[in-house]
């Protein structure tokens, strides 16, 4: 939705909000909003020129309430924007910086789906026939439909971690495990798609591959242990770490399933999330440990 900056009540520029990009920064994210400026032509003494320009951004999905994401500024030197004797069309961009926890905010929002941003745009107008000084407040909205805002996580940087910060294996790791680390990557994506029984389902695949590569099935327990939860004094590390490999093959087993057990279950986003923080975290032990 297009706006437009007024003096005196008298219109001398148009804005739209033409889309958002993303950046990475040193330890964090950053989204810039690309705002199109297009000025009246206006004669000797009737210019215009803004400055202080900047805004607050807000953002919600399908049915929430609006949540402050925070201010942008206005990238680069603060140089006036000024009318002319000619229509003119420029592009301002606004910066917020964004940490990985209010990525994940903005995610938790979106669940999955679109997001609908506004920004409150500020800025000061000078100028005019009667050389008056205002403050011209607009609001633009833009819609970043599933796509474009997966596209922008990863101009962010975001989708090169998964979910809270949980890194996804390097390439020396990677060859020894790539089954399981191409599920992993299935499951974030599903997860950023907002199916989270796949979610859910990808992470089964990455235990049931890297159970494979482990031989975890093929292992059994010391005799003087009963079953998985008893005499754990007696255990190393390696098989304290097939019981977690294990139990959570039992947790993200029916969402590979449609049996009656299996179909009743409803899967979310915390339990999708959840299965992959998990899952992460057992792929990058095996992989420092292989």
């Amino acid at each position: 939705m297009s706006a437009s900056w007024a003096l005196n009540s008298t219109i001398f520029a148009d804005l739209d909000l033409k889309g958002l990009v993303g950046g990475q920064g040193l330890g964090f994210h950053r989204l810039i909003a690309q705002v199109d400026v297009t000025t009246h032509s206006k004669q000797p003494g009737e210019d215009v020129a803004v400055t202080n320009i900047g805004g607050e951004l807000r953002v919600r999905g399908r049915s929430e309430p609006e949540h402050v994401v925070g201010y942008m500024r206005r990238q680069g030197q603060e140089v006036p924007l000024a009318t002319g004797q000619y229509t003119y069309k420029t592009n301002v961009p606004l910066e917020i910086e964004l940490d990985a926890r209010r990525v994940d905010a903005i995610e938790r929002v979106r669940l999955g789906g679109d997001l609908f941003f506004s920004l409150s745009l500020f800025g000061v107008a000078h100028g005019g026939r009667d050389r008056i000084t205002q403050p011209v407040p607009v609001t633009l909205q833009y819609r970043a439909n599933q796509g474009t805002w997966i596209e922008i996580l990863g101009q962010m940087g975001y989708r090169k971690t998964i979910l809270l910060e949980i890194p996804v294996l390097e390439d020396d790791v990677n060859p020894q495990f790539p089954q399981a680390a191409e599920y992993l990557q299935t499951a974030q994506t599903h997860m950023l798609r907002g199916h989270f029984r796949d979610a859910v389902g990808a992470c089964r695949d990455v235990m049931e591959s890297l159970s494979t590569v482990l031989n975890d099935d093929g292992v059994q327990p010391p005799e003087a242990i009963k079953s998985w939860f008893e005499g754990t004094r007696a255990m190393g590390k390696e098989e304290r770490l097939r019981i977690v490999r294990r139990a959570l093959k039992i947790l993200t087993h029916p969402a590979r399933h449609a049996d009656e057990v299996s179909t009743a279950i409803e899967w979310g986003p915390a339990d999708a999330r959840g299965a992959i923080v998990m899952a992460a975290a057992l792929l990058n032990v095996a992989g420092e440990r292989k």
